[in-house]
Formats: structure tokens, sequence, C-alpha cells
């Protein structure tokens, strides 16, 4: 039997012909047999895809939660890998160790490969809430060591390279809000998924290459801040109960302000539920999913939002450190 074949495999490009075809040609050569949806998310001049692809064309750019939600209607099989145009697989492992974990543990409904950047570090290891509400990036820019260890639970998996249990995702609500349009769109599926009594993990894999914010690289800082801001407060709004606001809103409020106010821009609330059956309560998961950090990581992290953009927040300029030394 073919390990991949109930797999499909969701990729979102808007423009980035190069980097696309790098994408595919590794997806279509290390993964035989699984079902590849490709959008072209409104990209000029239209991308051309491979045989064995099937494409999904929309005439204009629906952003990066509306392209996926596009493709993944396409998507028939019981897994979904959402993978990125800048991500590039290695080998067949790193989808095959998240196969076999998603398949060894059915109560799990995300599972996010590792990542590594151009410069050698790794990306994000999964995102969970600091005790202040803020989203703290497990292993982000380290070097590795613990942090690929052993599988852990998290709040939510990185888009990038991220394996979903399809059903599950349909009780959740869907994947992403199309409204979200770019930014936070994976942390509010993960929380949903947790909400809805799944749970959502990092798992140690061979490091899939990504090249980070390739494609946002060509959109304006305030732009980007805008959109995430509004979108982490909307998210908010909707999936947090009395005790997420009790524990962590105040920090996150006040995070919020300050990086709205260092950025001038005025996040715009976005109100739309997605229907979905609360069965897991908050104080069920958000232990598992919050690490308590020194006060130093809110120092480090508010000095980067005031003085860097977006970019320079996330280039490797301006690395952070191991808070946990």
């Amino acid at each position: 039997m073919n390990v991949f074949a109930d797999l499909s495999v969701l990729i979102v490009s808007w423009n980035q012909a190069e980097r696309l075809a790098a994408c595919l040609e590794a997806v279509l050569r290390f993964l035989p047999g699984a079902q590849v949806v490709a959008v072209d998310n409104g990209s000029e001049p239209p991308l051309r895809f491979p045989a064995g692809v099937s494409a999904v064309r929309i005439r204009e750019n629906l952003g990066y939660a509306g392209g996926n939600q596009a493709g993944f209607v396409r998507c028939t099989r019981p897994f979904v890998l959402l993978l990125n145009n800048d991500a590039l697989l290695p080998s067949a492992a790193p989808v095959q160790t998240l196969l076999a974990f998603l398949r060894e543990h059915v109560c799990v409904a995300a599972a996010q490969a590792a990542l590594r950047l151009p410069d050698g570090s790794l990306d994000a290891c999964g995102e969970c809430f600091t005790p202040a509400g803020v989203l703290f990036h497990r292993g982000y820019r380290q070097p590795g060591g613990r942090w690929l260890d052993a599988p852990a639970p998290v709040l939510a998996g990185k888009g990038a390279c991220l394996l979903v249990r399809r059903q599950a995702v349909e009780q959740a609500g869907g994947l992403f809000r199309p409204d979200f349009f770019c930014y936070y769109e994976d942390i509010d599926l993960g929380h949903r998924l947790w909400l809805a009594g799944y749970e959502v993990w990092f798992v140690p894999t061979e490091p899939v290459l990504h090249d980070e914010r390739a494609t946002s690289r060509t959109l304006s800082d305030r732009f980007v801040w805008r959109h995430y801001l509004s979108n982490m407060l909307s998210s908010a709004l909707d999936l947090w109960g009395w005790r997420a606001w009790v524990r962590m809103g105040p920090g996150f409020l006040c995070a919020c302000l300050i990086g709205a106010c260092a950025k001038g821009v005025l996040p715009c609330i976005r109100r739309k539920r997605l229907p979905f059956r609360r069965a897991a309560a908050e104080r069920d998961f958000l232990p598992r999913v919050t690490v308590r950090v020194p006060w130093r990581y809110y120092f480090g992290l508010g000095r980067r939002v005031l003085t860097g953009s977006m970019r320079s927040f996330a280039s490797g300029k301006k690395k952070s450190v191991d808070i946990f030394r």
C-alpha cells in the first residue's frame, strides 16, 4: 500500500513562480501517490503547474487564509499537508513522521514538522502562550538542541509545514477564516482545534527548509502589522473564555496597544464566528500550552517591536536569545 495514498498536499502561491516550481518538484518526487492541490492566488502572470497537480485558479488575491480555504475544499483525502511555497522538503521522511504520529494518536488533529531557516537556525517549533497572553515561538532562531528532543503539545503549529486531520478541521469550523487574509490564521486554527476537543503537537522531524517571509517581504510593514494585530484581537474576542481573559487579558491588551502605537496602525476588529461545538474547557488544555518565561523575554520582545520592522523582527540581523539558558 502506498504510504501517501491518504494524503493531500495543499500549496498556495501568489506570484513566486520559481519558488513554487522548486516546492512542487520536491513534493512530486518525494510524495508519490499523494493528491497535490496548488492554488494560484491571483498571480500576474498566471502560474503554470506541472502534470499531476490539481490546479485551483483564483482571479484575485484572497490572501493566505482565503487561498488555503479555497484549496482545502478540493482536498479529498483524510490528511492534508499545508505547505508554503517557500518550504522545501529534503526527503519524504518529515511527512512520513507526521503521518505516523497522527495515525497513532487519534486525538491529535494537527502536527507541525521541524523547520530550518536559511541561516541554519530553527524556525518556530510550534506556538504557545505565555502567562501574559503573548505568543512564545518555541525554539525560534535557536540552533536546535532540546527543542528537537521529543514531541510536545503546542497551542498551534506553523502553517509552513503542518499536517492536519481533515475531519477534525471541518468539525472545528473549517481551515482558516477567509476574512483574516494573512497572519495569525494558524494560531486561530490551533486554538479552535483544542476547543473542539482535539490536540495540536510539534513533532521533531528531519528539518524542512523554510525561507521565511519570502512572499510577505513585498508587503509594507504597516500592512503586515495591521493585519496581524487585527486578526489577533479578533481571534481572542471570539475564542477566549473568561478564564483566559482573567489570566492573560491585561497583558495581552497591553501588548496589542504597544504594538499598535509603535507601528501607527489602527486594528480592525472582525467578528465572524465560525460555527463549531466546544468540546473542551480552557482549564483542560490552557495549562498545557502555556509557557512561563523570564521577564527579560517581554523586554526583549518589546524592544524589537519598538525599534524594528516586521521584516527585521524575523531576520537574522536581530536574533532572539535562548531565554531558558
